[in-house]
């Protein structure tokens, strides 16, 4: 009876280890190396290749400097009566800005006057006494008015007038073009600097920007040229200008000074500002791509196209470059003028991947 009793157990355990192992082979699957899941395609970016001119630039750093620039000095020593404007005003050509304490200057320069009227009446006194049908110094010779204005003493007061009228004028500042003033750092009673301009007038309503280039880059360089200017002050403000002048002289560091002309329409640049200069010329016949496109496969240059819903990569050789984009040469690969590349997406982008591709515009 046990006997039978053991059997029937061992039987039943038999049966229950067989249905495990079914179960568990369902489970995983019975054929080794059988994959049941897909990967998704890899999402990309890109478009076209581009054939045509490849813009190359020429950077380089410059120095705002306004056009029109004028150093102000008052040509006498006195204390300043006067000051008419301050920092940041606009002053129109022949506006007075300041003056000295000029009492002085003024009562000679009335003396004069009254010095030179008396002598034209000496003067024209001794015209009619010459000839009694005269009535002024164009009623006689050149030569006779010569004399009697020396006799009368007309040309000594004239010049003394002039001086006069010289040591006043000295004592007042006048704007001699228009600008704003800038670097004005005195106040009224007080003595004007004798170690620096008393201010400066800048005019900026149009500024030049000056830059060097190397030698090697003179011969593509001609007044008339089209550039950018960024200021690095200022975040997304470009200038575009001209070159003007190019000195014909190189420095002996091998630079050559270049200046262009740039509106300031924005009224946002200022004197001294330092920019980034942009100077764009076209090489013709490249196949172009942007700098984004080129990753390193075993430590070559790639670039992905597109062809039948799946990723191929190119080995390529990089030529020209600007700050978006590269020239390249195909060494290896499938990618012509007209095929698509893959412009985002492609950092761990294999080759042969199925992909799920988006066209983006230029």
């Amino acid at each position: 009876m046990k006997l039978q009793i053991i059997s029937l157990l061992v039987i039943s355990m038999l049966f229950l280890d067989g249905g495990c192992k079914k179960k568990e082979e369902n489970k995983f699957g019975n054929k080794t190396g059988e994959l049941t899941a897909k990967a998704d395609p890899v999402k990309v970016e890109g478009r076209v290749i581009e054939f045509g001119n490849f813009p190359l630039e020429l950077v380089s750093n410059g120095k705002l400097e306004a056009s029109v620039k004028a150093s102000l000095t008052f040509r006498k020593n006195g204390r300043i009566s006067k000051i008419h404007f301050q920092n940041g005003d606009w002053v129109n050509q022949g506006q007075l800005i300041a003056e000295l304490e000029n009492d002085l200057e003024k009562i000679e320069l009335e003396g004069a006057n009254i010095r030179l009227e008396k002598a034209r009446l000496e003067r024209l006194s001794q015209i009619i006494g010459h000839n009694s049908t005269a009535r002024g110094p164009e009623d006689i010779s050149a030569d006779l008015l010569g004399r009697l204005n020396i006799s009368s003493g007309y040309k000594e007061a004239d010049l003394s007038l002039q001086q006069a009228t010289i040591q006043y004028e000295y004592t007042r500042l006048v704007a001699p073009v228009s600008g704003r003033v800038a670097s004005l750092d005195s106040k009224s009673q007080n003595f004007p600097p004798t170690d620096k301009p008393f201010c400066f007038l800048i005019n900026d309503k149009e500024f030049e920007v000056v830059f060097p280039v190397m030698e090697g880059e003179l011969g593509r360089l001609h007044t008339g040229q089209e550039i950018t200017a960024e200021p690095y002050a200022l975040d997304s403000t470009f200038c575009i200008g001209r070159i003007i002048e190019i000195n014909p002289l190189i420095d002996d560091h091998g630079l050559v000074r270049v200046k262009a002309r740039i509106p300031n329409a924005s009224g946002k640049l200022v004197e001294g500002m330092n920019a980034k200069v942009f100077i764009r010329f076209n090489q013709p016949d490249c196949m172009i791509v942007p700098k984004q496109c080129l990753v390193l496969r075993n430590n070559r240059q790639v670039v992905f196209s597109l062809k039948d819903g799946r990723s191929y990569w190119n080995y390529v050789e990089t030529g020209y470059e600007n700050s978006t984009s590269y020239s390249i040469k195909v060494l290896e690969g499938v990618l012509q003028l007209g095929d698509t590349i893959i412009t985002r997406g492609n950092l761990n982008l294999a080759h042969d991947a199925e992909i799920d591709f988006k066209y983006v515009e230029k």
